[in-house]
């Protein structure tokens, strides 16, 4: 009962949470009525793809002239990523690469060890240049800290007046300091040429391995089917793939904005600041019931304080019935080591008797053991019997085995011999085969010939059986006209 209580009593403190009112985004209206109607029904099946674009195919042939040159623009760079990969094991690709191939990735090669050794000799004449002016003006810092001692008047800092030979002194080492800095000046100024012949360099050979990576690639492109073979088994560095990917994600953004539509990046535009109002509204309505719950919450913690008091006299009643209980678990406790004596006493007489049943079953347990012996000799004859029936079969194995095997390099050497021949006749059949290309080509270009001759003929004779046709006509006219008016005399002179 005094749980029950605990339980209604944690019920009824815990009021009924409100429920949130928030606006939710719509898609923008707009006074032409398809394109909003085409958003909200794309909200409607999947939020997330309500800003795609309508159209899923490209229509403008600039946008295609992009996409094209794009896209060409990413499958020479996956051509670029794989040459260190083509450069290591150009042995391996020689054959199928071919003769122009192989040279250009060689002079490639060759023009890369080059770049990378003047790099290196600029950096270690850059890494000179600064070890020297870092040396050049920690010396000329001395020097002047010194001059500083001495003074310009042959004064000591003090202010008293030096002696002579302490004024000789200074001089002295003044002018060794200014031969020291126009040494190092000069030897600065030496470094910085060379330094700029070899920049020179470099960006030289920079230019030759940029128009080599050119030949390359309109060799590649030339070459489709090394090119494949090589893709295939291509690795490249993890840089390199996360370059190729953002170029395709770059792509798919390109896509993304060409198939948009004005008209559909102004109503994106719409519903994206509709989405912004929406969520400001939110934010104001999330505002006011975050107050409404902290005064809930502050309601609800006096009415735990009150509950709590209530649940203090529950556990002081809870306490009183626990002493109650260890009372009754005392009591059990004694009745039941009574009743353990007596079932003590019985599990004696119990004991002697499975002592006498486990008696009996020792002596069974040796005559089974006797007889499982026996069986057990037997099996173990019927066992070698059958080893050495297995060793039998496994020499016979053996022996067809060997035999098959001389069979089988027997039939691998008129394979390899018939192979050789077929590779011989096929390619007997290739040069026979462009010759009859060739024949062909050639007959067919005579009957192409032939047939526009004949075509020309029979245009001329139709042209001559219209001229033909025309002429007659013509003279059966004028004969006509010369009949009629002849009549036409006759009977002007009767009358």
């Amino acid at each position: 009962m005094a749980t029950g209580q605990v339980s209604s009593v944690i019920t009824e403190a815990i009021p009924a949470e409100p429920t949130l009112k928030l606006h939710m985004p719509q898609p923008p209206t707009s006074k032409m009525c398809g394109p909003s109607n085409k958003i909200r029904n794309r909200l409607r099946l999947d939020p997330s793809r309500a800003l795609e674009p309508t159209r899923k195919k490209i229509s403008t042939i600039e946008a295609q002239r992009v996409m094209s040159v794009f896209e060409d623009t990413i499958s020479k760079a996956e051509i670029v990523t794989i040459l260190p990969f083509i450069l290591e094991n150009r042995e391996r690709f020689r054959v199928s690469l071919g003769a122009e191939l192989s040279l250009l990735l060689d002079i490639h090669k060759n023009t890369v060890d080059s770049y990378e050794e003047i790099k290196q000799q600029l950096d270690i004449q850059l890494r000179q240049r600064r070890i020297r002016t870092a040396s050049t003006e920690k010396s000329e810092g001395l020097d002047e800290e010194r001059t500083g001692e001495f003074g310009a008047a042959g004064e000591t800092p003090t202010g008293s007046p030096m002696p002579e030979g302490d004024i000789r002194d200074g001089s002295r080492r003044s002018s060794v300091a200014s031969g020291r800095s126009a040494r190092s000046i000069q030897s600065v100024e030496s470094y910085d040429s060379q330094t700029e012949r070899t920049m020179r360099s470099l960006s030289l050979v920079a230019q030759q391995l940029s128009s080599s990576c050119k030949n390359i690639l309109r060799a590649f492109l030339s070459n489709p089917n090394a090119l494949n073979m090589i893709k295939a088994q291509a690795r490249r560095s993890d840089q390199c793939d996360m370059f190729l990917k953002d170029m395709s994600d770059l792509r798919d953004i390109l896509l993304n904005k060409l198939l948009t539509t004005p008209e559909e990046e102004k109503e994106r535009m719409q519903y994206i600041q509709e989405v912004s109002k929406r969520e400001r509204q939110n934010a104001v309505v999330i505002d006011d019931l975050e107050q409404k719950l902290k005064a809930a919450m502050d309601e609800k913690d006096e009415e735990i304080k009150k509950k709590n008091s209530v649940i203090r006299k529950l556990q002081a009643d809870l306490r009183q019935i626990e002493k109650f209980s260890d009372e009754n678990n005392k009591r059990v406790t004694n009745e039941a080591e009574k009743q353990e004596q007596a079932d003590l006493k019985n599990s004696e007489g119990k004991k002697q008797r499975l002592m006498t049943e486990l008696n009996q079953l020792k002596t069974q347990l040796q005559n089974a053991v006797m007889e499982h012996r026996e069986n057990e000799q037997e099996l173990r004859r019927k066992k070698f019997r059958v080893e050495s029936q297995v060793e039998n079969w496994i020499q016979k194995y053996d022996t067809d085995m060997n035999e098959r095997q001389n069979e089988y390099e027997e039939i691998d050497l008129v394979y390899t011999e018939e192979k050789k021949q077929l590779h011989e006749l096929e390619e007997r059949f290739k040069t026979l085969e462009a010759e009859y290309q060739q024949i062909m080509e050639e007959r067919r270009v005579a009957r192409e010939k032939r047939e526009a001759a004949e075509r020309e003929m029979a245009l001329m004779v139709k042209a001559a059986t219209t001229i033909q046709a025309f002429w007659r006509s013509f003279k059966v006219r004028k004969a006509l006209k010369a009949r009629k008016k002849k009549g036409g005399g006759k009977k002007k002179n009767s009358a």
